[in-house]
């Protein structure tokens, strides 16, 4: 019997797929171009979900995808560092919702509401670049009984890792992960002025 994958682990590796594919690397080797000093083992390890990369490797992977190192390891702020990226964003709601129809057995009621085959939402969930029409976000929206644009928002409870943390954590990590590279910088240098109490 296989030994079963930690969920968070999975969750970091199908973040740092999509981070690669949304950077236009088709091919893990894509990747590893960047990041000669790796075998091709170590990031197929991590996209699996097989291992968990440390803080330095996300961070390597997040500069080679000139993605958010925040963004892969806990799913919070904007996926990409410069900015907000809307085709990111509506895959990601969209991987959430119907992860949450199946669980719930809805996922017929969502297809229906979509006006959409299982085998065309399989095709979108697996193809980040897949265009995600005005259309068909505002219909999920209306599914949901959800408000106009909440598609194309990030939402980190969409994250379990991310929702399990404190109120006061998550907003951190999206204030950080909105910022630019000086502010970032900024940021950490005044939290590390800030002596512990006692």
């Amino acid at each position: 019997m296989s030994e079963r994958k930690n969920p968070t682990a999975i969750l970091i590796g199908q973040r740092i797929k999509q981070a690669r594919k949304m950077a236009g690397m088709d091919t893990a080797d894509s990747l590893l171009a960047n990041i000669p000093e790796w075998k091709r083992s170590r990031l197929g390890n991590y996209e699996a979900g097989i291992s968990m990369p440390s803080p330095d490797d996300v961070q390597l992977i997040a500069t080679a995808t000139s993605s958010s190192p925040c963004w892969i390891m806990f799913g919070a702020g904007p996926i990409r560092s410069s900015g907000r990226d809307q085709q990111a964003i509506r895959h990601q709601n969209l991987i959430a919702i119907s992860e949450e129809a199946r669980s719930s057995r809805k996922l017929t009621s969502l297809l229906k509401a979509l006006g959409i085959s299982r085998k065309k939402l399989d095709a979108h969930l697996a193809n980040p670049f897949l265009d995600l029409t005005e259309r068909m976000m505002r219909k999920c929206e209306k599914y949901l009984s959800k408000p106009n644009r909440w598609m194309d928002e990030q939402h980190i409870e969409n994250d379990p890792l991310c929702s399990s943390f404190p109120d006061d954590m998550r907003e951190l990590m999206t204030l950080y992960s909105n910022l630019d590279e000086s502010n970032r910088e900024l940021m950490l240098r005044l939290a590390r002025c800030v002596e512990p109490v006692g």
